[in-house]
This record gives C-alpha cells, sequence and structure tokens, in this order.
C-alpha cells in the first residue's frame, strides 16, 4: 500500500485548520500546529511532504518559521505555502525572501489548494527519488568497488580461522558508515527494522524486500544482488551481506540469529534471509 503524503498546517485559527483539513484528508495524511513554535518542534517528528504556513501567528511569525525551516539542511527542501489575508507585495516579497514556494490567500479555494498541494508533491517526489539516487551513488563509491575488488584477494592470502573475523570487521565497517550517513534513529517496532534492514543493504544497489514481519522475527528476499555479477559468482560477498544484517539485528534487539535459506549466488535465483529474535 502506497503511503500517503503528510501535510503539515500551521495557523493559530482552529477554524482554519479545519477548513483545510476538510479539503486534504481524503488524499493525505494532515497534521497541524496552532503556533509557530509548536510547528518547529513537530517538524522532526512528523516529517512533512509539504507544509501550509500562516503569517500573522503570535510569538514567532510565519516568515521566521519559514526562514528557519529553509536554514535547515534536513528541511529545506520541504516545500512552504504561505496562507494569509495579506495580499501586499512587499508581504509576498518577504515571504520569498524567507524562502517560501508559494502562496495561498485567505479565504482558501479548495481547488487551488488541491492543485497547489498536488504541484508541489511532484517536485518533492523529483527531489526525493534524486536524493535516493544520491545516496545509492555514495553508498556504491564508498565500499561496493572497495569489497569486491578487495575481499576476494585478501581472503586468499589469509588463513581460514581469521576469514570470518575479515568479514565481521569489513561488514562492521560498511554498516556503521551507511547507518550514521543515512539511518541515525533506532526503530520502535519490528516492521521498521525490517525496512531499515532493507534499506541499508540496497544502498549498496540491492533489491531487498519484507517478506515476512512478526514477533518473531523477520524474512527479507532479494532478486538483485548488492554486489552485482560478482556476487553471482564469489559466496564471501553473501557472507557479509549476513554479517551486515546481523550487525543491524544486533544494534536493535541485541541477541538475534540469522539464517540464509536461498541466495542468487547459489542458483537459487533470488536472496531469502531470516532473522530470529531472542536467539
Amino acid at each position: 500500500m502506497e503511503k500517503r503524503a503528510r501535510i503539515l498546517v500551521v495557523d493559530d485559527e482552529l477554524t482554519n485548520i479545519e477548513v483545510i483539513q476538510g479539503y486534504l484528508d481524503k488524499e493525505y495524511d494532515v497534521v497541524f500546529a496552532c503556533s509557530g513554535k509548536e510547528a518547529l518542534q513537530k517538524l522532526h517528528g512528523e516529517k512533512p511532504d509539504v507544509i501550509l504556513l500562516d503569517i500573522m501567528m503570535p510569538e514567532i511569525s510565519g516568515f521566521e518559521v519559514c526562514a528557519k525551516i529553509k536554514q535547515d539542511e534536513s528541511m529545506r527542501f520541504i516545500p512552504v505555502v504561505m496562507v494569509t489575508a495579506l495580499s501586499d507585495v512587499e508581504d509576498k516579497i518577504k515571504a520569498i525572501e524567507a524562502g517560501a514556494d508559494d502562496f495561498l490567500t485567505k479565504p482558501i479555494n479548495g481547488l487551488e489548494l488541491q492543485t497547489r498541494v498536488r504541484s508541489l508533491l511532484r517536485i518533492k517526489n523529483y527531489y526525493d527519488k534524486l536524493v535516493k539516487s544520491k545516496e545509492q551513488i555514495e553508498a556504491q563509491n564508498d565500499f561496493r568497488t572497495i569489497i569486491i575488488n578487495i575481499l576476494p584477494i585478501l581472503l586468499q592470502s589469509i588463513e581460514p580461522a581469521r576469514k570470518n573475523e575479515v568479514i565481521s570487521q569489513m561488514s562492521k565497517q560498511v554498516e556503521d558508515v551507511i547507518w550514521i550517513k543515512y539511518i541515525h534513529d533506532i526503530p520502535k517496532e519490528i516492521t521498521q527494522t525490517a525496512i531499515i534492514s532493507c534499506n541499508v543493504i540496497n544502498k549498496l544497489g540491492g533489491g531487498f524486500s519484507v517478506e515476512v514481519a512478526n514477533e518473531m522475527g523477520y524474512v527479507l528476499k532479494n532478486n538483485k544482488c548488492p554486489w552485482g555479477e560478482y556476487g553471482k559468482i564469489n559466496p564471501a560477498l553473501c557472507m557479509i551481506t549476513k554479517a551486515i544484517f546481523s550487525r543491524i539485528g544486533i544494534r536493535i534487539y541485541k541477541n538475534v540469529s540469522v539464517y540464509v535459506n536461498e541466495t542468487i549466488a547459489g542458483g537459487d535465483g533470488l536472496c531469502r534471509i531470516k532473522l530470529c529474535l531472542g536467539g
């Protein structure tokens, strides 16, 4: 099921919030804040796709809120629509200087509101796809080429007893950097954990998705090897994949067991990996 876009409505008049919610809540998840201060507190937790921001508010004006959003590297590309009764050119110039992406004048026309939101969401989706592609390319440049070229040579040159140690260390470096760079937060429930596990390894080029997720653990399947053609001929790379998933599980649950049931390298046509919680 496709995730619904989230719209944050910021207005100190509850009536205005209810009007906007009535126009949008059939298509989107609408959340609200009744002041600029509350909006700034909610932004990181709610992670909106579009912000509808009133200008005239106590304590912190819409201009100030917009400027703070656009100065934050993690939020600057969230579209901000200034919703206001003001129509002076000076106010629009001030809003543009604060970084506003669009304007709506009260009283709000429902069709115009829906059209603007759809248009801004398309732009936001294009940006999100670009960021995702950039992150995957960076992750692949960081690790994939190095591991593909170095690991097979390294494993040939060391004694068998140390091979697991080498794989463990390499998987730790990969997982640590990708987690810090792209994930950050510990997930709070099993489905989120399974999705994040997929996201981490997919940064390297995999095609993992969640097949099963319940209180006992989760099963991940994959139809695209994160190591490309090299993964089909080098089982050691499958061991790296398994080790990365194990480290993610340990980071969150401390005690997990990882089972590789099927692999592309083993001729199964796909990978299927099971993680059991609690040992």
